[in-house]
């Protein structure tokens, strides 16, 4: 008997996104992510300051603005032939470590410990599937790291804004490192903070995601996917430090390859968008955005790399940078994301010991008359790209592919479903009514589709599963 469940929205995510699936026999056949909010910030950066996309682009999201800010910088130090000092990469570094530290807190306690711990504190953490084992000791300590992961997580934003000036939309990313000189007063400061944030990821989030993962343990052979991991490379090539992490790269059935940036590509055969081609090069077309086109589902469009979806985010970087070997899966994703909060804190106390403070890394910057130039970063949850041109002095094409464009792309006309739906083809679903796999599989990715406000108004519960 075929069944379709339809979640809307999936909620604890970054932004809207809507689940449809088919199921067959309770397991899942076929199977569709939706993103339904269009963005548009690529058209509203034309005719502007090229200089203001560093500012412009973080408002694409108030959860990882800080990345967009790094991939900014980065496409216009390509166009205007700009090489950073090194204390200028360590800074801005070290901006961009907190933001991971933020991100990595907060997602896992906030967004997936609800899924597998039971938080009795009110209405608000009232769950809709009643699929919880673990001991009453572990999961009481796990709900009391919940709440202590919020004062964790803003200590993050916290460091952030000691170089940033704020956090989110920080004000210190920017050509040629940040805009404002590291004292000695701020690295002690950053470092007091990252002793706690450090203290712990040891001491309490490892653990807690290790014990889930003991009392759940089939989730390490679902939510698996095509197995294709991408990486722009992250915290690497530095002059003398070389890489702390990992270097850009690919891995298929074939085999690990150094990454060749010529071989992106995007699709848009079911996207809300068209285009004299469905397939271009991000540096080729900006499609026109087009809410009627026959068989598309989402605003999300299709990236391919040598043809194929690919992963990208802390699991796949772990694997490629030999960090991690288990495998890959639901919970392989979810450890994953733990196990690089710890690695990143590494890297942030080794990026610390460089930093000379007083060092002025800025000067002034000439905009030629065209250039064009492209940023290539990964961030927290993946592989992130920015495309750029100038004309006239002025931003003529602007082009953004995030890592939740990676994992959460449509479909395309080779049949190749997006990373995350392939992910959740053959999940056993064990009550459609209240199919806890789906959403613990895709939050497994930490899908960041847009900035986004929830409500909630006691006793006016929304019905966001549909089964037909």
């Amino acid at each position: 008997m075929s069944k379709r469940i339809v979640i809307n929205p999936l909620t604890r995510i970054s932004g809207f996104m809507e689940i449809d699936v088919t199921v067959e026999n309770n397991q899942v056949v076929d199977a569709k992510t939706k993103g339904n909010l269009f963005r548009g910030f690529e058209q509203m950066l034309i005719g502007r300051s090229p200089f203001d996309s560093v500012y412009f682009t973080q408002r694409i999201c108030g959860i990882c603005s800080s990345a967009h800010s790094m991939a900014s910088s980065l496409a216009l130090e390509d166009a205007l032939n700009i090489v950073p000092m090194e204390q200028g990469r360590y800074l801005r570094d070290i901006i961009h470590c907190c933001e991971f530290l933020q991100n990595h807190i907060r997602h896992f306690y906030q967004y997936t410990v609800p899924d597998f711990v039971k938080i009795d504190q009110d209405s608000l953490f009232q769950a809709d599937h009643d699929d919880f084992r673990l001991p009453s000791e572990i999961n009481d300590r796990i709900a009391r790291h919940y709440f202590e992961s919020l004062t964790i997580s803003r200590l993050a934003h916290q460091m952030l804004a000691v170089l940033g000036g704020k956090a989110p939309h920080n004000h210190g990313v920017f050509i040629g490192g940040i805009t404002t000189q590291a004292t000695a007063e701020k690295v002690v400061h950053l470092d007091s903070i990252l002793q706690k944030i450090s203290a712990f990821i040891d001491e309490s989030m490892i653990p807690d995601v290790y014990d889930i993962a003991h009392y759940y343990q089939e989730y390490f052979h679902l939510g698996g996917g095509y197995g294709n991991l991408l990486s722009y490379g992250s915290f690497n090539n530095y002059k003398e430090l070389g890489t702390l992490y990992v270097d850009p790269l690919v891995l298929t059935a074939e085999g690990m390859q150094v990454f060749d940036e010529s071989k992106i590509q995007e699709k848009i055969d079911h996207s809300y968008f068209t285009s004299e081609k469905n397939t271009n090069s991000p540096e080729e077309a900006e499609p026109v955005p087009d809410m009627d086109k026959k068989d598309a589902y989402s605003w999300v469009k299709a990236p391919r790399y040598n043809g194929l979806p690919f992963e990208v985010g802390p699991l796949a970087r772990l694997i490629l940078s030999g960090l991690y070997d288990n495998g890959i899966s639901a919970m392989d994703r979810t450890i994953a994301r733990a196990l690089e909060a710890k690695k990143i804190a590494e890297i942030m106390k080794v990026l610390l010991k460089q930093i000379i403070p007083g060092v002025d890394v800025q000067k002034k910057y000439k905009l030629p008359e065209s250039a064009s130039g492209r940023g290539l970063v990964d961030t927290t949850r993946g592989a992130l790209g920015h495309w750029l041109k100038i004309k006239d002095k002025k931003i003529s094409y602007y082009q953004i592919i995030t890592p939740s464009t990676w994992d959460f792309s449509t479909r395309d006309e080779n049949g190749y479903r997006g990373t995350a739906e392939e992910a959740l083809i053959g999940t056993p679903i064990q009550n459609p009514e209240k199919p806890a796999e789906i959403g613990r599989i895709l939050r497994s990715f930490d899908p960041c589709m847009s900035c986004a406000t929830h409500v909630y108004i006691p006793g006016k519960q929304v019905k966001t599963i549909k089964v037909f």
